[in-house]
């Protein structure tokens, strides 16, 4: 799809009152960052613009003390659990304080996410009534999947397949 039509979709889907708010644009990372400059200068159906991309990596990162970051690297090779652990809590955490009743937030820059392979059901849950959730996704859909990072060598990572809706995750053509 072009970026208006998704836009123009988002638009009529985040108008509706409650329920499941978690929405998705895939696409390559430089169809993502020309969609996210088209958003920004974008309106929603109350006049507001669209809020800017939030990195969850940067988010991430910046949940973490510096010394804790440190340690969790030393020791992360030798066990890699408490690491990921770490990593997912300081996701969840990040979440829960962009959201609040406070709208729609745009999610960018999700790798830390997939390489230490969090649950993205908290996504789900908490993307709904006042709290939407727009992700993007650098992925394309093959075969009735949705393949993040088509394009790494070394394995490659699938969103769970009902995380999404399938109304609510449109994919950005070159």
């Amino acid at each position: 799809m072009k970026p208006t039509e998704i836009i123009e979709a988002l638009r009529s889907k985040l108008n509706l009152p409650g329920g499941r708010h978690l929405y998705g644009v895939l696409g390559s990372y430089s169809a993502l960052a020309e969609f996210a400059r088209k958003l920004t200068q974008a309106r929603t159906m109350d006049g507001r613009n669209f809020p800017k991309p939030l990195s969850v990596n940067r988010g991430i990162l910046d949940a973490i003390p510096d010394d804790e970051f440190r340690q969790l690297v030393e020791n992360e090779a030798k066990r890699p659990e408490p690491t990921a652990a770490h990593v997912a809590k300081a996701f969840e955490a990040f979440l829960r304080s962009k959201l609040k009743g406070k709208g729609l937030v745009v999610l960018a820059s999700l790798e830390m996410i997939f390489a230490y392979h969090l649950e993205l059901n908290i996504l789900r849950t908490l993307a709904a009534d006042e709290d939407r959730v727009l992700l993007l996704l650098p992925g394309r859909r093959s075969g009735g999947r949705i393949i993040m990072f088509p394009n790494m060598e070394e394995g490659n990572y699938a969103l769970p397949t009902n995380l999404i809706a399938e109304d609510h995750l449109w994919e950005l053509k070159d």
